[in-house]
Order: C-alpha cells, then sequence, then structure tokens
C-alpha cells in the first residue's frame, strides 16, 4: 500500500496509517511525494506533470519488487490516485480515495478558465510563493486550522483571494495547534517547509492545464480498479462536489466502488481528524481485494 499526500502536506500525514496497516500484515510506503520534504525537488514546472509524477511511484514500487499496488490518496495526492488508475490499471490493485472525488475532465483547461483569484490561478506566480515561505510559521497553523472540521473560526475562507491579499492572508492562525495535531507534529511541517520552501509544491498546480490537455485520451474512461473513498462534510471540497453532483455520481464513474463513507463534521486533513475511520476504510478494502 502506497500512500500519496497533497498539499501542503508530507508522508508524516499518514503517521496514523502507517503502522495499523503494517500490523494487519501488509507493507505500508509512504514516500514524500516529488518537491516535498526529503524526496528531490527540480525546480523546472515542467517536472511535475501527472505523467512524471506516476513515474515515481512506479519506480518506486519497481524498486521494491512490487508488480502491483494499492494506492491511498489524498488532495493532489488522490488526483494521482485516480489517474494512475486510470492509465497504468494493471500497476494499481486498487485505490483508497481522500476528500476528491473522481472528477469528469470538463470542457476547458482548469486554471486558465477559473475566476482571476481563484487561488490555484495564483499558485501559478512566483509571487505567492515567496510570500508562503516567507509566512511559514502562520500560514501552516492557519490552513490546517481553518480546513479542518474542528476550527474555532468557523466555516473554511472562500478559496477566491480578494484584491490585494496573498492566499496565506486568508488562513488566521490559531491560538494553539488543533487537537488532532498537536504542537509538536506541527513543529514538524514547518521546519520541513521552512528548510524547503513552496517551490516543488506550486509546481504541482502549475501542471493542472497541462495534466487537463495530456489527460485527454482517458478523457471518458471510468476507472475499473476496485476503489474505496471517504470524505468530511466539513471538508471544502465536500460542497464544491456534492452541488455540482460529482460525489453524487461516483458509483457511475467507479463501477468497482465497494465502499463510499461521508463523515459528518469532518474536515480536510480527515486521516489526521478521523484516523480510525480512515484506518478502517483501509483495512476494509485490503480485506476485500484479499477475499
Amino acid at each position: 500500500m502506497i500512500f500519496m499526500h497533497g498539499f501542503p502536506d508530507l508522508a508524516f500525514s499518514w503517521r496514523h496509517q502507517m503502522a495499523v496497516v503494517s500490523e494487519a500484515g501488509y507493507r505500508a510506503i509512504a514516500p514524500d511525494m516529488r518537491g516535498y520534504g526529503d524526496t528531490d525537488a527540480p525546480a523546472d514546472p515542467g517536472m511535475y506533470s501527472q505523467f512524471h509524477i506516476a513515474g515515481d511511484i512506479t519506480a518506486l514500487m519497481d524498486q521494491l519488487g512490487e508488480r502491483q499496488a494499492v494506492l491511498v490518496g489524498h488532495d493532489m495526492g488522490a488526483n494521482l490516485a485516480w489517474a494512475m488508475a486510470t492509465f497504468v490499471p494493471e500497476r494499481v490493485r486498487g485505490v483508497a480515495v481522500l476528500s476528491i472525488p473522481h472528477k469528469p475532465r470538463g470542457a476547458a483547461p482548469p486554471v486558465a478558465a477559473a475566476p482571476p483569484r481563484f487561488y490555484q490561478k495564483l499558485f501559478q506566480t512566483e509571487p505567492e510563493e515567496i510570500d508562503l515561505h516567507q509566512k511559514v510559521h502562520t500560514f501552516l497553523p492557519g490552513i490546517f486550522d481553518r480546513l479542518s472540521g474542528s476550527s474555532e473560526l468557523g466555516a473554511p475562507p472562500s478559496l477566491i483571494v480578494p484584491e490585494g491579499m496573498h492566499f496565506s492572508d486568508l488562513f488566521t492562525p490559531p491560538k494553539a495547534a488543533p487537537a488532532w495535531l498537536g504542537d509538536d507534529e506541527l513543529a514538524t511541517y514547518i521546519s520541513t517547509f521552512e528548510r524547503t520552501g513552496f517551490r516543488g509544491p506550486l509546481n504541482w498546480y502549475r501542471n493542472i492545464d497541462t495534466n487537463w490537455q495530456t489527460f485527454a485520451p482517458w478523457a471518458s474512461q471510468q476507472v475499473r480498479v476496485p476503489a474505496a473513498f471517504i470524505i468530511g462534510t466539513d471538508d471544502v471540497a465536500w460542497a464544491l462536489f456534492k452541488n455540482n453532483g460529482v460525489i453524487d455520481s461516483q458509483p457511475e464513474r467507479v463501477p468497482l466502488l465497494l465502499d463510499m463513507r461521508v463523515l459528518e463534521g469532518v474536515g480536510h486533513w480527515i486521516a489526521q481528524e478521523r484516523p480510525e475511520e480512515v484506518n478502517d476504510l483501509l483495512l476494509n478494502l485490503l480485506a476485500k481485494l484479499d477475499a
């Protein structure tokens, strides 16, 4: 089982899952994804297409002597899990996906078609990258708190950034680290991103439109590997994908969807906010694959 994190996360984000899966008798692997933590971080944005990063994962499997793996993905790692299940299904025994459902390709490149101040559009720019690095001590506590299901500041902010502001300004830091995270764990994130910066992570977003273009041959394909999906009702992704019908379309888009769960009051960091429920989803999928 290979765990693939998103933004702004690390392999460390899967700490609640790794031991549980391993103790159940499975091999559990969680790399820092390309551009993050201790993994190589090419400066060139062109080195971060979904095919480059899928190549990282298949090369990792080859190095470990594994022909197939169950892929677990969250956030941008979720998009990668769905993509790999589509264009290299022979390497994917199954997928367990957190937060981001399997989406239709859409009629236009997503970032180009987005509103001018949508955060992903700002992520194409160097000033945004510099700002995140400069504000890492406030940005990370803020985003972990505000996009969780337990923030005292209420619902997550809109991801349309007001004129004259940066993405980081949307996330007021809390007085203390979220209870589900803890001060020591938060310090691990801060020290890592303080060292590495945000160019690698933002380079993933700089390939969204390229990925849209190159994924055209698979646009109409269903995901035909065994799958499980879990999302929280306080996740920023919930309202978007529930309102536009994508979540309800998962059984049609993913015919081998074996398990789909919606957790009330849970935010974006679902593997850390509700590790027991996520672990149960993973072990249930593994048991079904072994049956």
